[in-house]
């Protein structure tokens, strides 16, 4: 195994990046989040397989559905201000 793939830093660097950048998913424009979005989650299998190798299944599951939640809640605000609710 490389050294690279077992630093738990630059795992964590990788992981924080990918929260920043689905972070930004609600400014784009409709058609270019579709394609973010499915960037987002084709980066983020290997990043959460990388955390669960690293800090064991508890966190790999903690991770994912960390991960769900960002990329789900934001369409369900976009939802919600079409229909108007709040």
């Amino acid at each position: 195994m490389s050294e690279l793939a077992s630093h738990p830093a630059t795992a964590a660097i990788c992981a924080l990046s990918w929260a920043f950048l689905s972070c930004m998913l609600p400014f784009l424009r409709p058609g270019p989040r579709h394609v973010a979005l499915w960037a987002l989650v084709l980066a983020g299998v290997p990043v959460l397989g990388w955390l669960t190798f690293l800090y064991g299944p508890g966190f790999g599951v903690l991770f994912m559905a960390l991960g769900l939640s960002i990329l789900v809640w934001p369409p369900v605000e976009w939802m919600r201000r079409r229909q108007g609710t709040s």
